[in-house]
């Protein structure tokens, strides 16, 4: 059985779609035609072990051909390198090499793939995002999903799902090729996400808890941020994917003593700063926020501390649904659109 990542074979067209996603606490799916959700929903994993949980699955009745599944954040990394000066057809082999010292794990038990970052204008130094995820750990979703009576075909990623929405969304409304940002809530992360031409520039993920719109007062600052959940993949802690946030300056927590702004915010401003400086003929037009409820809450925190364009992303604007869907789960709808946004 055969693994990729989606930009390396595109999927067979068929009437209806189906995307899935399965974490220890729910497996969730959305079954897609054209631009119509015709079914959705969620199964909790509650007490099951994976065979209960598939055979509850498998009682769906899903189309179980091609299916699409996003890895999670804990599942997938997204590092960046610079791009090895090789051939293409070496560059992955290259990149393998170029990432030992920043996983924690050897590099041969990974599956890992690489994507040019942005569309190629020119740079100053030419850039690969590096997406990796353990071989044990997509082996084991393959097999579960064979079992449920689904058939793997490709694996997204989060980043290139949430890259789908914004660049969809952005050409509907016929600013394509606009920078666009967006950021999305992944349980107990949030994902930035820098756009433009459909293709992703820039990604970033913040921590998401419950002083991050200030509900709460924020902790004392201290020297490391809390290590992001990466099923024992990476090492870096959260501030690690700082290799994607394009020379920005540490963050001066004497000052951060000082301001009542969330953290979050702080941070959001720190990318949107690097951004600009790193890009300044891609100037951003605006920001998409989804925090599911809590999405007027952060769109309005934004809105006071960025000088900048802050909407709530409408995926309604994109889908329609059947009445009796329940609320599909955005990355899912990513997934789906690939290929609709993308050539390869």
């Amino acid at each position: 059985m055969t693994m990729r990542f989606p930009w390396n074979k595109k999927p067979a067209r068929s009437s209806g779609r189906l995307a899935i996603a399965i974490d220890n606490d729910a497996f969730s799916y959305v079954e897609l035609i054209g631009r119509q959700v015709v079914r959705s929903g969620t199964q909790p994993c509650g007490s099951d072990n994976p065979q209960q949980l598939a055979r509850r699955v498998k009682a769906l009745n899903l189309p179980g051909a091609d299916v699409l599944t996003v890895l999670g954040l804990s599942d997938c990394q997204l590092l960046q390198i610079e791009a090895p000066a090789v051939p293409a057809d070496e560059m992955r082999a290259a990149a393998r090499w170029q990432i030992r010292d920043q996983v924690d794990i050897p590099v041969e038990e990974l599956m890992l793939d690489v994507l040019a970052v942005g569309d190629q204008r020119a740079q100053h130094r030419r850039q690969l995002f590096v997406a990796a995820a353990r071989n044990a750990r997509v082996a084991e979703l393959g097999a579960w999903m064979e079992s449920a009576g689904l058939q793997p075909s490709v694996f997204d990623i989060a980043e290139l799902a949430q890259r789908n929405l914004q660049c969809a969304l952005a050409a509907q409304q016929g600013r394509g090729a606009d920078a666009s940002a967006a950021l999305m809530v992944h349980g107990s992360q949030c994902l930035l996400t820098i756009c433009a031409n459909g293709e992703l520039f820039y990604a970033r993920r913040l921590d998401w808890n419950s002083w991050s719109l200030g509900d709460m007062p924020a902790p004392a600052p201290v020297e490391a941020a809390t290590p992001a959940r990466t099923n024992d993949l990476m090492s870096m802690e959260l501030e690690g994917v700082d290799i994607v946030d394009y020379g920005a300056e540490p963050q001066d927590s004497s000052d951060a003593q000082h301001d009542n702004t969330p953290r979050l915010a702080i941070e959001v401003q720190r990318s949107l700063d690097a951004w600009e400086r790193f890009w300044p003929e891609l100037p951003l037009q605006r920001l998409w926020v989804q925090a599911g409820d809590r999405t007027d809450a952060l769109q309005g925190l934004l809105m006071r501390t960025l000088s900048l364009t802050v909407e709530a992303f409408d995926s309604s604007a994109l889908f329609s649904l059947a009445p009796e869907s329940e609320r599909p789960a955005l990355m899912l709808l990513g997934g789906l659109l690939r290929d609709d946004v993308r050539t390869h």
